[in-house]
């Protein structure tokens, strides 16, 4: 779909005659308003969006208008119309988010569950009759994977396992009240309208996995700066270990994780290989013989000094998952590339981006993907993830009985020498 004929489409919205004066009901959602988003959402795609095929965004944008311009579409049809747009990107930083429909359809479903060995698996519950480590089957009488397939159009994620991951941690795709049926034929009732709170924990923690010789780090966030502070003096209490054990599965990111990183590397280390898109400028790249192709800018990083000497330079092992992303995945891949530790556990989530956000008056946010990492060899990442030495993951058994076999895996390793 040409631009200009979008620009018509929207000024012709804009001077439809407006509705009879009345009091709106909480839910709806002016036609003015709309339009004025969907032309944010459009620009702001094809600008910053690397990899972007415009050909293919505009013929979802136009389905995406067809959805969003009529007469009966109220606020969360809108919202989910453009969660759904924007999730065609296949992008786990490029999404849209309102305040309004997390308040009034967001109640959270109180556990969390993701494919493990094929099975729907519970990770995290916040529910007395759904345990860690139970499975599921269906969801209100329909196999939950197909219950996942029909809402993966709503769910961002830059792979489908990175959508799996969000999948029930994305509210708005479930009913108020449904039933999960778990292995073994036990159903259980499940109402979000009930008050729960997930709140995912924020302190660094530390001990001796073995007295003297193997220390243990866990980091959950990036998020400012106390986390990592509180990392580096557990490892300055365990300077003499042979061993010590980083843990980051989990971990969201959210910060800059650049102090922590810094500290433990003991050898000049690369960064991303940083890839955007070129838009305008002097020589008018978008007006050129490929469009709609879009060139592209890349940036290699220059190699960074560690400082000296580290504060802890003995054996380091990772413990990494699918829930190792953003700025952990940042964090990690340095570890990877130069050999500086050992990553056990899963290959980490495969999304990471600089992003361009808009926040509206009215409580929605646009977030858009604005850089693709690649490794510093080219290769991909996105989508991808980074990669384990040694790959381990709990069973649903495992879970059950609380084993962290990857923690297991681990300290077998320290152990070695």
């Amino acid at each position: 779909m040409p631009a200009v004929w979008i620009a018509l489409v929207l000024l012709a919205a804009l001077r439809t005659p407006p509705d009879p004066p009345h009091t709106p009901a909480p839910e709806s959602l002016p036609l003015r308003e709309r339009v004025l988003i969907a032309a944010k959402i459009y620009h702001q795609v094809s600008t910053f969006f690397p990899e972007l095929s415009q050909k293919q965004f505009d013929e979802d944008y136009g389905g995406y208008l067809d959805e969003i311009l009529g007469d009966s579409v109220d606020r969360r049809k809108f919202d989910l119309s453009s969660m759904a747009l924007l999730a065609t990107l296949h992008d786990g930083h490029t999404w849209f988010y309102d305040d309004w429909i997390a308040r009034t359809h967001g109640q959270p479903v109180g556990f969390v569950a993701y494919p493990v060995d094929g099975r729907w698996t519970i990770v995290h519950s916040d529910i007395d009759a759904v345990a860690v480590g139970d499975v599921i089957d269906e969801i209100d009488g329909a196999p939950v994977q197909q219950v996942f397939e029909r809402s993966r159009k709503y769910i961002s994620g830059s792979s489908d396992r990175d959508a799996q991951l969000s999948f029930f941690d994305t509210p708005v795709v479930f009913p108020e009240r449904f039933t999960v049926t778990l292995d073994g034929g036990r159903r259980v009732a499940v109402d979000r309208r009930k008050d729960r709170k997930r709140e995912a924990p924020t302190a660094t923690e530390g001990r001796w996995l073995v007295e003297g010789q193997v220390g243990y780090v866990r980091i959950p966030t990036f998020h400012g700066i106390e986390t990592q502070v509180e990392a580096l003096d557990l490892f300055k209490k365990f300077h003499e270990a042979a061993a010590i054990v980083l843990d980051v599965r989990g971990n969201p990111g959210t910060g800059d994780p650049g102090i922590l990183q810094r500290a433990l590397m003991d050898k000049p280390y690369p960064m991303w290989e940083d890839h955007s898109a070129m838009h305008g400028g002097f020589l008018l790249r978008s007006y050129s013989l490929a469009y709609p192709e879009t060139p592209r800018l890349t940036v290699k990083d220059a190699t960074i000094l560690p400082r000296d000497p580290p504060v802890y330079a003995g054996r380091l092992l990772l413990l990494t998952d699918r829930g190792c992303s953003c700025a952990c995945e940042d964090f990690v891949m340095p570890f990877k590339v130069t050999r500086r530790a050992r990553l056990v556990g899963e290959a980490t989530a495969g999304s990471f981006s600089f992003t361009n956000s808009t926040r509206f008056e009215n409580g929605m946010r646009l977030n858009i993907a604005a850089v693709r990492h690649t490794f510093p060899d080219g290769s991909r990442f996105e989508g991808v993830g980074i990669a384990p030495d040694v790959e381990a993951h709990a069973t649903a058994a495992d879970l059950k009985a609380g084993k962290d076999v990857v923690l297991e895996r681990a300290l077998a390793i320290a152990r070695e020498h």
